[in-house]
C-alpha cells in the first residue's frame, strides 16, 4: 500500500470512529479529545497512523478548525500524538492494556450461615441519613480540613462516655484513636509495637486467620495459645515470650467461651509482670442475651490493656469506623502511625456516628438488634435440636453465631465444601487453629438468616452432614 492510500485509509478510519460522536455545545473540545484519546488507548487508532489535517477533520466533523487544533495540541502534550510543522499528526505508540472481564455481581448465598457479618439489611438508614445531614449542616469549615489524626473530638468524647457506661472502660477522650475497623487498629498497634522493640504477638487458638496475616504483615512473629470452656488458657503464658496478646474475653471467637474471672486477673498480672500489652477485641459484647455482658478487661488495667471496638457488628461493616482506647504511653506513636497510614478517618462520617451515640439512637438500635439476634439464636438452637440432635452446641448465649462440634476426625473443610456445592455457606473450625491438635466443628451464623428461614436451612445442612462418611 502506497503512502497516499495509507493516508486515505487512516483518515477514513478516524472519520468512522468519530462519525457517531455528538459534540454538545460547550463540550465539543472535551468530547473530541476523549474520543481520540480512547481510540488511541484501545488500539483502534494504531501507532503510526496519520490523522487528517485539522482543516480536513474540522470539515468532516462540522466543527471549527480551532476545536480540532486545540484537540491535537492537547493530545500531543499528553504524549498521544506526534506533531511536526506543516504535517498531519501521527499516533504515538501507547502501551495497550487488556481490558478485564466485567466483574460478576455479588450473588447472595441461598443459605448463608456466615458467622462474622450482621444483618446489614436492617442498617438504620433513616437515622444515619439524618445524622449525616445534621453533621454536614452544623460542621465548621475546619472539619473538612486535615485534622487531628486521633479522630474527631466529638466522636472520641461520645465513644468515651458510651464505653464507660456500657463496657466499664476507663478512658479519657485524649487516649482514644478513631480507626477504620479492627483490622486497621490491629495493624497500627503491631507496627507501633514493633518499632518499640516488640518481636512476638500471641493470639488465641482458634481465632480469625485474617488477623494472623495482619500481625505477620507488620513483621512480627505469631504464636498461639489454646482456649477451653473458660476462655484463654493463661497458665504458662510466659513460655511464649510474647510482647502482646490478642484476646476476645467477653465472647471468644469462634468458640463462644467467656473468660473466667480468675483468668482475667491472671492475664492482666501477666502483662504487668512481663511489660506486655493485652489487645482486647471487644467485637460483639453488646449482644449478650441471658445476662448483662461482663465488663471490658480494660477496666482492670488501662495501662496494659488496649481496648478495640467497632461499629461493624452493631451497625454495618461498610461504616468502616472503630475506636481504640490506648495507654498514654502509646498515644503519640499511634497518632503518628495513623497519620502516615491514611491522614485520618472520614470526618463527616465520624460526626454522624458521634451524633447517633450522643442522641441515644445508637444504643436504641443496638437494643433492637439484640432482641432480633436473640430470637434468631433461639430458633437456631431449636432447629439444631430437631435436625441434628447428636451434635453438641457450645458457647455463651451471645453474639451472632453458634459453634457446633463435630466428631473427632471429621473433615469439616470437606463438609464446608460440600455444603457450598449445595448453596450453603458455613465456616469450618479446624483452619482457625494456630496450635495442634485442631478440633472439627462448624460455625453457624444467624446474622444473615431471617428467623423463618432458619429451620429449613438447618434441615438442608443436616442432609449434607448425613452424607458425610465420618458421621
Amino acid at each position: 500500500m502506497d503512502r497516499a492510500k495509507k493516508r486515505a485509509g487512516d483518515r477514513s478510519r478516524t472519520t468512522e470512529l468519530l462519525a457517531a460522536l455528538r459534540l454538545g455545545r460547550g463540550h465539543m473540545r472535551r468530547s473530541l479529545q476523549e474520543a481520540l484519546r480512547s481510540a488511541i488507548q484501545s488500539g483502534e487508532l494504531a501507532a503510526g497512523s496519520r490523522l487528517p489535517a485539522s482543516r480536513v477533520l474540522a470539515a468532516e466533523m462540522a466543527v471549527s478548525r480551532g476545536v480540532v487544533t486545540d484537540t491535537y495540541d492537547q493530545l500531543a502534550s499528553e504524549g498521544y500524538l506526534q506533531v511536526a510543522a506543516r504535517s498531519a499528526p501521527i499516533v504515538a505508540a501507547v502501551a495497550q492494556v487488556i481490558q478485564p472481564r466485567p466483574e460478576p455481581a455479588q450473588s447472595r448465598w441461598p443459605i448463608d450461615f456466615v458467622a462474622t457479618t450482621p444483618e446489614v439489611a436492617l442498617f438504620p438508614r433513616h437515622l444515619w441519613t439524618r445524622a449525616m445531614e445534621r453533621a454536614l449542616r452544623d460542621a465548621p469549615d475546619a472539619t473538612l480540613d486535615y485534622a487531628d489524626h486521633r479522630g474527631s473530638l466529638a466522636l472520641r468524647q461520645a465513644v468515651s462516655g458510651y464505653l464507660a457506661r456500657v463496657r466499664g472502660v476507663r478512658i479519657d477522650p485524649a487516649r482514644i484513636l478513631i480507626v477504620q475497623g479492627f483490622t486497621q487498629g490491629l495493624d497500627l498497634l503491631c507496627r507501633v509495637l514493633r518499632k518499640r522493640g516488640a518481636r512476638t504477638v500471641a493470639m488465641e487458638s482458634p481465632s480469625l486467620p485474617p488477623a494472623w496475616s495482619t500481625i505477620r504483615g507488620a513483621g512480627l512473629r505469631l504464636v498461639g495459645r489454646g482456649v477451653d470452656e473458660d476462655g484463654l488458657v493463661v497458665n504458662a503464658l510466659s513460655s511464649l515470650h510474647a510482647d502482646a496478646i490478642v484476646v476476645t474475653p467477653a465472647h471468644q471467637f469462634p468458640t463462644g467461651a467467656v473468660m473466667a474471672p480468675d483468668r482475667r486477673v491472671a492475664l492482666v498480672e501477666w502483662a504487668a509482670r512481663n511489660d506486655a500489652f493485652v489487645i482486647e477485641d471487644d467485637y460483639d459484647a453488646e449482644f449478650r442475651f441471658d445476662r448483662q455482658p461482663v465488663g471490658a478487661l480494660q477496666g482492670l488495667d488501662p495501662a496494659r490493656v488496649i481496648h478495640l471496638g467497632t461499629a461493624s457488628k452493631t451497625l454495618a461493616p461498610g461504616i468502616r469506623l472503630g475506636w481504640m482506647s490506648v495507654p498514654a504511653a502509646l498515644v503519640e506513636d499511634l497518632r503518628r502511625e495513623k497519620g502516615e497510614a491514611d491522614s485520618g478517618s472520614p470526618s463527616i462520617d465520624q460526626l454522624a456516628l458521634a451524633r447517633l451515640v450522643a442522641d441515644g439512637d445508637y444504643e436504641r438500635h443496638v437494643a433492637k438488634m439484640r432482641q432480633l439476634y436473640r430470637s434468631r439464636r433461639d430458633a437456631l438452637q431449636r432447629a439444631l435440636a430437631l435436625s441434628l440432635p447428636a451434635l453438641p452446641v457450645r458457647g455463651a448465649a451471645a453474639g451472632m453465631h453458634i459453634l457446633v462440634w463435630l466428631p473427632a476426625g471429621t473433615d469439616d473443610v470437606a463438609i464446608s465444601d460440600r455444603a457450598a456445592e449445595n448453596g450453603i455457606r458455613v465456616g469450618p473450625l479446624s483452619p482457625m487453629y494456630l496450635t495442634s491438635p485442631a478440633r472439627s466443628g462448624l460455625l453457624l451464623g444467624y446474622g444473615r438468616l431471617p428467623e423463618e428461614d432458619i429451620a429449613p436451612a438447618v434441615r438442608s445442612l443436616a442432609r449434607v452432614l448425613a452424607a458425610a462418611p465420618a458421621l
